[in-house]
Order: C-alpha cells, then structure tokens, then sequence
C-alpha cells in the first residue's frame, strides 16, 4: 500500500463523521487524552488538537509526522506525543479517555490484531469511548491475507461488554481514493462501561445496537 499517494489523492477531505459523531455523544464534556490509531494524514488529530485534547497518534508511515505537526502552533505541539510504529510492534498503550481508529484496524497483521484490540480495550479508560471501522469479509480486500476481516457475529465478539451506541454496516459498491471498490465495513462507537458504584450493583447494561445495512 503506497499509503503517501493514497493521502495525497485525500488532501483536504473533511474530517471522518464517526469521530464527530463520538464527540457530539460526549456532550459538554471537557477535553482529556485521545488516542488516534494510524493517524495517516492527521486530520482527525489535528481537529482533537484544536479542540484542546491531548492526542498520543500513532503512524508507521515515514512522513506522517511532517504530516501532522505541519503549521501546528506551539499549543497544540505541546499536547501531541506522535509514535512512529507498526501495530505489531505496539507493547502497550496508555489510559485514554477517547481511542480513535478510523480505516485503519484492519491492516494490523491477523496474528497481531488480537494483541492489539486487547491493549486498545484495556486503554480505555471506565466510561471512556471507542470509535473506528472494522472490515468485513465481502470488502475487496478480503482475500488479503495482510489483512484483517471479521463478519458481523465476530464484530459482536470483539464488542463484547462494551456499551455499543452505534453500529452501522456497509455492504456495498463504492468509491475510494483510486476508484470503484467493494465496501464492506462496520462504523463502531462504543463506551467502556464504569465500573460498579458499590459491591453487589449490576454494571450498567448496554444499549441495543443501531445496526444498519447500507
């Protein structure tokens, strides 16, 4: 994947609608700590920037970070830590009050990816959210053994014990960035949970997920 021609062929696109979607959930809530997982262009972590989040981002790709901290002011370069690593090189992560993963899961090596959801659930934090994509196996890519898919009954798997607040599958022909492809993708937003208040509470139960085929 030539991922510098794939974010040029996106300069200047918006900024993804499940990020926004996640940030209108958070209501008037403050700002806290962001995780953007494969920041690729660093649209999403430079809007998070500016609304006064600190953001660990993550990208192997050799010129993300010029990328990113390009024009930045002093403030914002304050509350970035940039991480120039693979997914399967990740050890751990730390506490998040929001974990971003937009496009970017499912090019986690198979054999790794089970690593790096575990360390993604564990960083965050009660309360905190989740939002990213997940591919299915009908996308165009789907025969990559590079790659990661899960079907509907392993994204509920993976989900597991979290709040979903949304889950909108896209099953579907489509465009890209170089042309007509076959989506086959799952949009998640999803809380961890808070803990229990006092010994014997029930933990708080899960809305039903918004499930939609597109």
């Amino acid at each position: 994947m030539d991922w510098t021609a794939y974010y040029d062929a996106q300069a200047g696109r918006a900024v993804r609608s499940v990020l926004l979607a996640t940030l209108r959930l958070r209501g008037d809530a403050e700002a806290g700590v962001a995780l953007d997982m494969g920041s690729g262009d660093g649209v999403e972590t430079r809007h998070l920037l500016s609304l006064g989040w600190r953001v660990h981002s993550y990208d192997a790709d050799p010129v993300a970070r010029e990328r990113l901290t390009t024009g930045l002011d002093p403030g914002a370069l304050s509350r970035l830590s940039f991480s120039s690593a693979q997914f399967e090189e990740l050890t751990g992560l730390p506490e998040a009050d929001f974990v971003y993963a937009g496009f970017s899961l499912p090019f986690c090596a198979p054999s790794a990816f089970p690593g790096l959801w575990d360390a993604i659930r564990s960083a965050v934090k009660p309360g905190g959210l989740f939002a990213g994509e997940l591919f299915g196996p009908h996308d165009s890519w789907g025969s990559r053994t590079d790659m990661n898919f899960h079907d509907r009954e392993q994204v509920a798997g993976l989900l597991a014990g979290l709040g979903v607040l949304s889950l909108v599958e896209e099953d579907r022909e489509g465009q890209s960035a170089f042309g007509p492809r076959h989506w086959h993708v799952f949009h998640v937003i999803a809380r961890n949970p808070p803990a229990p208040a006092w010994p014997g509470a029930h933990p708080e139960q899960p809305p039903k997920a918004e499930v939609l085929s597109v």
